[in-house]
């Protein structure tokens, strides 16, 4: 175990569809091989988040250097882990938040690229040891922008975290329940008195097997949002990554986030795992 690993693990899940066109396209222009390996480097490069050119030197400004990235494509209307990205988070820059949206935004990109799809969450493995304690003033601008991502009714989710002992979570659900409240300025609510229920959004295996070995569950908080949408999730995991590091961790920790309640209820339905998972 590694306490300063600076890897940051994340995985969008939900139910894709390539566009009908896609392959097509892809065998006229010689690219058949494309997947979200080779469409994530060419869109962190884009954006001058990240950079695989060698012997350029360093990228100013570079936010990680990229490790792994992999797909499920699998069109079957099931819940699947449908792209995921694996980076070092650069640990010399005053000032950066971890990239939770930066990383999330190259990954949507690549799925929209190639198709279309619907998000039911996402998990991520978290360097907490490398969070800044300036993102409080993000969080507050961040909160406007999620109160006006839809018209409503709110959207159910689930939120669990998970920890190995050495992070100082044990017996401090509540005190990061009342962080998530105060950090996220009144558009997240949080309802302990409903039952713990499965995370019916997310693929039953997660990438980052290594990363979160002797990691065990420390909080499972059933919330809602203002509205389920990825910038919405991505939001309320940068809450719940500051509330943790505020409740004293300084290490890797895993965050999930996934959607709730009717919207998956055909889902449930439809898919058997999932209805093992409920049950």
């Amino acid at each position: 175990m590694d306490v300063s690993d600076p890897t940051l693990i994340m995985g969008l899940h939900g139910v894709f569809h390539r566009h009908p066109w896609i392959d097509r396209v892809l065998a006229e222009n010689d690219l058949e091989d494309e997947d979200v390996f080779s469409l994530a480097v060419t869109r962190a490069e884009a954006y001058g988040w990240s950079s695989t050119h060698l012997g350029r030197g360093t990228l100013d400004g570079c936010r990680w250097g990229h490790n792994d990235a992999g797909e499920d494509w699998t069109e079957d209307d099931r819940i699947r882990q449908l792209a995921w990205l694996q980076v070092a988070v650069e640990e010399h820059l005053h000032g950066q938040r971890l990239p939770f949206l930066p990383v999330a935004t190259v990954l949507s990109d690549v799925l929209h690229h190639m198709g279309t799809y619907r998000f039911t969450g996402l998990h991520t493995v978290v360097p907490l040891q490398l969070s800044t304690d300036d993102s409080l003033v993000y969080l507050s601008q961040a909160a406007d922008w999620v109160a006006a991502a839809g018209p409503g009714p709110s959207a159910e989710c689930v939120i669990t975290i998970a920890a190995r002992e050495s992070a100082g979570l044990a017996n401090k659900e509540q005190d990061v329940n009342a962080l998530i409240l105060e950090r996220s300025l009144g558009r997240m609510a949080i309802h302990p008195g409903k039952p713990s229920a499965p995370a019916v959004g997310l693929a039953s295996l997660l990438v980052g097997e290594v990363q979160t070995e002797g990691m065990q569950k420390a909080a499972s908080i059933y919330c809602s949002l203002p509205a389920w949408s990825l910038d919405s999730a991505i939001w309320a995991a940068e809450v719940t990554a500051t509330a943790v590091r505020e409740a004293g961790a300084r290490e890797p920790v895993l965050l999930t986030i996934s959607q709730n309640g009717d919207e998956l209820t055909q889902d449930v339905e439809r898919d058997p795992a999932l209805r093992e998972r409920r049950c």
